[in-house]
C-alpha cells in the first residue's frame, strides 16, 4: 500500500512541475486574484444588505470611491501597508488572504482539471467536460469561501448564499458529466438530514441551540453540488479540523470550556474543498496509513 501512496505522490509532483511551467497556470491565477477581489465585497456588503449600493470598491470606514491603481489584488494591500489611502484607516488583513487563498485554489482546481492541451504547430486544445469541471469548482470554491468568512465574522451563513446553492443542484446536474440525478438529490437530503438530525438530537438532550440551521443547508448545498459521496468525506475531514480547532482554541485562550461557540461552516468547507481536490489521494493516504504496511 505503501508503494502505492509513494508512486501517486511522486506522480503528482511530476505533473504539477509541468503544470506549473505552464503560462496558463499563470492566467488562472491572476484571474483568481481579481476574482477573490470581488469575493471580498461580497463578504463585506452581503452581512450588510449593501451589495448592490455602489458600483465600485469603496473605502470600508469612510466610503471614500478606491481608485483602480489602488485596488490590484494581493499587492495594494503590502503597497498601502495595510491602511487606507484615503482616511488611514487600518485594513483588514483579510484582504490579501483571500485573494491569495482564491488564486491558489483557482490553480490548484485547473492542475486536478487541466482543460488546456496543446496540439502540433501551437494550437491550444480545449477539454469542454475539463473544463465544466473546472468551471463547477472554482464556482463551488467561491461560494465556500464567502460563506466560511463571513461565518467567522458574523457566526451565520447566509441563506441568500446556501439556498440557491441548492435551488440550482438540478442545472449542475444537467451540466456536469459525472454528476447524476440520484448522486445528487441523496447529497441534498442527506447532507441536510444528517446534520440537522445532529442539531435535534443536541437540543433533545441539553435543551439549547449546538448547531445553526445555516451549517444543515450549507451541506445540503454541498452535497447537491459533489453528490452524496462527498458528505461523509466532508463532516470527517471537518469535524476533525473543528476539533483540533477548538483545542487549540482553549489552549491558547487558557480556556478549558467545551462550550465555546465556534463556527462550524468554515470547517465543512475545508471538508469539502479537501474531498474536491484531494479526494482519492487522501484516502489512499489513509487506507495506506491504516494498513500499517
Amino acid at each position: 500500500m505503501m508503494d502505492l501512496v509513494t508512486g501517486t505522490f511522486i506522480s503528482w509532483i511530476a505533473t504539477v512541475s509541468n503544470l506549473a511551467a505552464a503560462p496558463v497556470t499563470w492566467i488562472v491565477a491572476v484571474f483568481g486574484a481579481i476574482v477573490g477581489s470581488f469575493l471580498n465585497v461580497c463578504i463585506l456588503r452581503i452581512p450588510e444588505g449593501t451589495f448592490f449600493r455602489h458600483a465600485r470598491s469603496v473605502c470600508p470606514t469612510c466610503g471614500t470611491p478606491v481608485p483602480a491603481w489602488l485596488n490590484i489584488p494581493i499587492f495594494s494591500w503590502f503597497i498601502l501597508r495595510g491602511r487606507a489611502a484615503c482616511c488611514g484607516a487600518r485594513l483588514s488583513f483579510q484582504y490579501p488572504a483571500v485573494e491569495a487563498f482564491t488564486s491558489l485554489m483557482f490553480v490548484v482546481i485547473y492542475w486536478q482539471f487541466p482543460f488546456v492541451g496543446q496540439m502540433g504547430e501551437g494550437q491550444l486544445l480545449i477539454d469542454h467536460n475539463a473544463a465544466i469541471r473546472f468551471g463547477h469548482a472554482a464556482i463551488l470554491t467561491c461560494l465556500l469561501i464567502v460563506c466560511s468568512v463571513i461565518d467567522m465574522h458574523h457566526m451565520i451563513i447566509p441563506d441568500v448564499i446556501s439556498l440557491p446553492m441548492i435551488a440550482v443542484t438540478p442545472l449542475i446536474v444537467m451540466i456536469h458529466p459525472e454528476l447524476t440525478w440520484q448522486s445528487a438529490l441523496i447529497g441534498v437530503v442527506a447532507g441536510g438530514g444528517c446534520l440537522y438530525a445532529v442539531a435535534w438530537i443536541y437540543w433533545l438532550i441539553r435543551r439549547e441551540v449546538g448547531m445553526g440551521m445555516g451549517d444543515v443547508k450549507l451541506l445540503a448545498g454541498i452535497g447537491g453540488w459533489l453528490g452524496y459521496q462527498a458528505i461523509l468525506p466532508t463532516v470527517f475531514y471537518g469535524s476533525i479540523l473543528g476539533a483540533l480547532f477548538g483545542l487549540g482554541s482553549m489552549v491558547w485562550n487558557r480556556n478549558l470550556s467545551m462550550r465555546s461557540a465556534i463556527p462550524f461552516g468554515p470547517f465543512l468547507a475545508i471538508g469539502a474543498l479537501l474531498h474536491l481536490v484531494a479526494g482519492f489521494a487522501l484516502k489512499v493516504f489513509l487506507l495506506g496509513a491504516g494498513s500499517g504496511s
